[in-house]
C-alpha cells in the first residue's frame, strides 16, 4: 500500500492552458501536462476547446517537450573565451558577473560615443505581445539607444494595407465554410497555417472551388481543385487582368465602389483597360483562357475569400502586388458576404497601446536613428556610420542566418570592436559571434498574451513550470538590465500581468470588448469582438484612411513618388525581367519549410532527420537543360555568395524557378551559409522591407559536396 501510495503521488499531474507563441498564423491553444512531484512537462497537445486550433498541434509543436528539454538549451550565462566565430569556446558565469559585464560595456560605448552606437536587434523569436515588444523596448527608449526598423517579414505587405483599407477588415477564416470560391494566393497552408485547413475542406464539401496560385507545387496546391502557375513577381498583374474581367463582364459591384471607395472611377476609365487578358498573358506566363476564367470564376459570387501570405510581398514589387490583390473583394463588394482577403489579422488584432507597452515616453523628445534590420550587415560594415554601431544586443532573432546577406552580416559580427549581447533559449548561430551569452526560457515558463496573424482569437499562454537552469524571460532580463544601469523608472518593476492587464483596452482597440484578463484565465483563449460597431471598416462605415474611405487611389502613396492607383511594375531582379535573367536565369523562392518555423525548431533532433539536408527544388526542364537528377549534389550561386545541396526534380514545378528552405541553421550546411547568401540587402518598394524572392541565381550539378568549412 505504501509503495503504491508513492507511486501514485509520483504519478499525479496538472494541466496548465498555455499557446504557442511561435511565428506562425495560428497561435494554437495548447494543454500542458505536467509532473507535480517532479516539476517538468510530459506532455504537450492542442486545446479541444479552442475554436480555431480545435485541439491538434503542427508537426512542430507536437514536439514541444523535446524543445523545452534539449541538450542545445543555453542553461547559464556564458563568457566567450578566445575568438569570435564557429567554434567560439564560452565559460560559465553568475547572472551577476554577466549583468555587471553587460551593464559596464554599454555605459561604456554610450559614455564614449553616445547612446546611437548601441544597437538592439530583436522579432519574432516570440509573437507574445510582451515578450515581443514590452520590457526591451521600455530599456532601449529609456537609453535613447538606436532604433531597429523591423521590417523583415510583414512590413510591406502592412504599408500596402495601410495605403489601401488602413490594415483593417482583415478577412475571417472562420467564414470560410460558407465561401463558393477560396483562392489560396502564394500561400501553402498545410505547412505554415495547418488549422486554416479544415475550413478550406469544409467550403469544398459544400461545393466551394478551391484555387491555389503558386509557382512551385507544394502540399497545398495538390490540396487544390485548380493550380494556377504565374511567373514570380507577377501576381499583381494577374490581379489587375482579372479586375479587367471582372468589369468587362459587369461582375463589379459599382454601388459598393460608390459607397466606400475614392479612386474607382479612375481605375476603371483609366488604369484596367491597359491590362487586357491578352497583355497579363504575357507578363504572367499564364493562358488568356486560364486568366479569363478566374476573372470570372472570382467574380460570379460575393462569396470569395483569398487568403494571401506573406511570402509574396517580399519582391521588388511587393507593396503594388499586395495591393493590387487586397483592391479584388472591393471590386466585387465580397467584404459584403463576411468574403475578402486576408494577409493577415495581427496588425488589427495586436493593435494595443504603444505608448503603455513600450513608454515611447522614456524616448523624452530624442528621435535616435533609425537601422533597418534587413541592412544590419551594411550597418555593421559601414565605415562611415556616425556613431558606428560599437555594441550589439540580440534577444528574439537570430541575424546570421536569418538577415539577407547573411555573409555580410557574418563579417561584421566578426568585428573585434564590437560589443555583443545574444539572448537564446538555444545555441545558435549568432551566439558563435557573441561576448555574452544568456540563457532565455520557452512559453511553458513564463506568461504572455498571444494574438496571431491567421485569426480573431486572444490566447492567455500561462507558465506551466518553473524555468530550466538559469534561463530568464525577455522581461526578466531587461528588469535587471534596467537596475544594473540605474534606470529606476517605476515601468521597469511592472510585473508581466500588469502590463497584460493595461492591454486589454476595448477603448483603444474594440476588438477587446468583452475580452478580460479573467475571463482568458478560465478558458485560455477569449473571441475578439469582430463584429463591434466600433470596429473600423464596414462596421462603423469609416476606414482608417485619410479619405475615411478605401483608398484605390491613394494621395499619400502618390506623394512617395510611386503610383496612387494600382500597377503591375517588373521586379528588378527575377525571372519576369528579361533583362535581369541574362546572366542569372534561376528565381529562387526560398519559402518556409514543413518542419521548421524560421530558426525555430532547428534544434530538435526528429525534426532535423526529417530534414536532414539542404534540397533545391528543380524543374524537369530546367534539371534536363543541366544533366542534374535528383540526388545530385548541386552548387546554387551568384554574385553575392553560393550555397550547397541537393537537387530535388519536381514534376509540375514552374521553369525558372528553383525552390530552396529558408532560414536553415548556417552552420550544418558544407560553406556555412544558407540560402541568404544570395539575398541582396535591397529593399522593396513599400515599407523598407526584403526582397527575399527577388533573388535570381544558376544551379550547377557538381561531383560532390566540398568538405564542410565554416562561413
Amino acid at each position: 500500500m505504501e509503495t503504491a501510495a508513492r507511486i501514485q503521488s509520483q504519478l499525479e499531474t496538472k494541466v496548465v492552458k498555455a499557446a504557442c507563441p511561435h511565428d506562425c498564423p495560428d497561435a494554437c491553444g495548447m494543454h500542458v501536462t505536467v509532473n507535480v512531484k517532479t516539476g517538468r512537462a510530459i506532455k504537450v497537445e492542442g486545446d479541444p476547446t479552442h475554436p480555431i486550433t480545435k485541439g491538434y498541434l503542427c508537426n512542430k509543436v507536437n514536439n514541444y517537450v523535446d524543445l523545452v528539454y534539449n541538450d542545445n538549451r543555453v542553461l547559464y550565462p556564458r563568457r566567450r573565451v578566445g575568438p569570435k566565430g564557429p567554434g567560439a569556446k564560452f565559460e560559465r558565469i553568475s547572472w551577476d558577473e554577466a549583468l555587471d559585464t553587460v551593464a559596464a560595456r554599454l555605459k561604456g560605448v554610450i559614455a564614449e560615443y553616445g547612446p546611437e552606437a548601441v544597437q538592439p536587434y530583436s522579432y519574432s523569436g516570440t509573437l507574445g505581445l510582451i515578450g515581443f515588444s514590452g520590457m526591451g523596448e521600455r530599456f532601449f527608449n529609456k537609453m535613447g539607444a538606436a532604433r531597429l526598423d523591423r521590417t523583415i517579414c510583414s512590413t510591406v505587405g502592412g504599408v500596402a494595407g495601410q495605403y489601401t483599407t488602413g490594415n483593417v477588415h482583415s478577412a475571417n477564416i472562420e467564414d470560410i465554410p460558407d465561401m463558393e470560391v477560396v483562392i489560396l494566393w502564394a500561400t501553402n497552408l498545410v505547412s505554415t497555417g495547418v488549422h486554416a485547413m479544415p475550413f478550406v475542406t469544409e467550403a469544398r464539401a459544400r461545393g466551394a472551388k478551391i484555387i491555389a496560385i503558386d509557382p512551385r507545387v507544394t502540399r497545398t496546391t495538390a490540396f487544390a481543385d485548380w493550380h494556377l502557375q504565374p511567373k514570380p513577381g507577377t501576381d499583381g498583374a494577374l490581379a489587375l487582368g482579372m479586375m479587367h474581367v471582372l468589369v468587362r463582364e459587369g461582375l463589379h459591384d459599382i454601388e459598393f465602389l460608390k459607397a466606400h471607395t475614392v479612386g474607382w472611377e479612375e481605375l476603371l476609365r483609366d488604369r484596367l483597360p491597359e491590362y487586357t487578358p491578352e497583355r497579363v498573358a504575357e507578363i504572367t506566363g499564364l493562358a488568356v483562357e486560364d486568366i479569363e476564367r478566374l476573372g470570372k470564376l472570382y467574380g460570379s459570387t460575393k462569396k470569395s475569400f483569398i487568403r494571401l501570405n506573406y511570402g509574396i510581398q517580399r519582391q521588388d514589387n511587393g507593396g503594388m502586388t499586395v495591393r493590387a490583390i487586397l483592391l479584388l473583394p472591393t471590386l466585387t463588394g465580397a467584404m459584403l458576404a463576411k468574403g475578402g482577403a486576408c494577409l493577415g489579422t495581427g496588425k488589427e488584432l495586436r493593435n494595443v497601446d504603444m505608448r503603455k507597452l513600450q513608454r515611447t515616453d522614456l524616448l523624452a523628445g530624442r528621435n535616435p536613428r533609425m537601422v533597418n534590420m534587413i541592412r544590419i550587415g551594411e550597418a555593421l560594415n559601414d565605415s562611415t556610420l556616425s556613431p558606428p554601431i560599437k555594441a550589439l544586443v540580440v534577444w528574439n532573432a537570430e541575424p546570421a542566418n536569418c538577415a539577407p546577406d547573411t555573409a555580410s552580416v557574418r563579417r561584421g559580427l566578426m568585428r573585434e570592436d564590437l560589443f555583443t549581447v545574444v539572448h537564446d533559449t538555444f545555441f545558435t548561430d549568432t551566439c558563435d559571434y557573441a561576448d555574452i551569452v544568456l540563457p532565455a526560457d520557452t512559453t511553458l515558463e513564463h506568461m504572455d498574451l498571444v494574438g496571431g496573424y491567421g485569426h480573431f482569437v486572444y490566447a492567455l499562454s500561462q507558465p506551466a513550470i518553473d524555468k530550466v537552469g538559469e534561463s530568464l524571460d525577455n522581461s526578466e532580463l531587461f528588469r535587471r538590465l534596467a537596475v544594473k544601469m540605474g534606470y529606476d523608472d517605476p515601468c521597469f518593476a511592472q510585473s508581466d500581468e500588469d502590463m497584460i492587464r493595461e492591454l486589454i483596452d476595448p477603448e483603444y482597440n474594440p476588438l477587446f470588448e468583452g475580452v478580460t484578463f479573467e475571463g482568458l484565465m478560465e478558458k485560455g483563449w477569449m473571441h475578439a469582438a469582430v463584429d463591434s460597431p466600433r470596429r473600423p471598416g464596414l462596421n462603423s462605415g469609416r476606414w482608417p484612411t485619410p479619405s475615411g474611405k478605401i483608398e484605390i487611389r491613394s494621395e499619400s502613396l502618390g506623394k512617395t513618388g510611386l503610383d496612387p492607383l494600382p500597377a503591375y511594375v517588373p521586379p528588378i531582379e527575377g525571372m519576369a525581367n528579361p533583362e535581369a535573367t541574362r546572366r542569372y536565369p534561376l528565381q529562387v523562392i526560398s519559402a518556409a519549410t514543413h518542419y521548421f518555423i524560421g530558426a525555430s525548431f532547428q534544434h530538435v533532433r526528429r525534426l532535423q532527420e526529417m530534414m536532414s539536408r539542404q534540397t533545391f527544388e528543380v524543374s524537369e526542364a530546367d534539371a534536363r537543360a543541366r544533366g542534374i537528377a535528383s540526388g545530385d549534389a548541386c552548387r546554387l550561386y551568384n554574385d553575392r555568395g553560393e550555397v550547397f545541396g541537393h537537387a530535388l526534380v519536381v514534376p509540375g514545378m514552374l521553369p525558372g524557378v528553383i525552390g530552396a528552405p529558408k532560414q536553415l541553421q548556417g552552420s550544418k550546411q558544407v560553406n556555412g551559409l544558407n540560402v541568404n547568401a544570395l539575398v541582396s540587402q535591397r529593399e522593396a518598394d513599400m515599407g523598407h522591407g526584403p526582397v527575399f524572392f527577388s533573388t535570381l541565381a544558376e544551379i550547377e550539378k557538381i561531383g560532390a559536396l566540398p568538405e564542410r568549412t565554416t562561413a
